[in-house]
């Protein structure tokens, strides 16, 4: 019987991997891919991707919310909008 794990709401994953250059990082459950030349770079802008992405989607709430493909997104970015900004929180919110 196949087992079926629900994603956690508030739980964000960051997947970061040496590339041939750079180092990749990746946010499965949002969509986004960056990269940077370090691993914490990388992580970093993975953030500033968050965040933004965060606000694009408030800002066009109507459009972005009823896209098959985004409409998930909208339960992890009113928990980074909650975060007011503070790095600190959203960092907390990666796995």
């Amino acid at each position: 019987m196949p087992v079926v794990t629900k994603l956690s709401p508030t739980r964000l994953t960051a997947i970061i991997e040496r590339g041939e250059s750079k180092y990749i990082a990746i946010c499965p459950e949002l969509d986004l891919a960056t990269q940077g030349d370090t691993p914490e770079e990388a992580f970093e802008d993975l953030i500033d991707m968050t965040v933004d992405y965060a606000e694009e989607y408030a800002e066009e709430f109507e459009l972005y919310h009823r896209s098959p493909n985004r409409t998930a997104h909208w339960e992890f970015l009113k928990q980074i909008q909650d975060c007011c900004g503070n790095r600190e929180r959203i960092r907390d919110m990666f796995l």
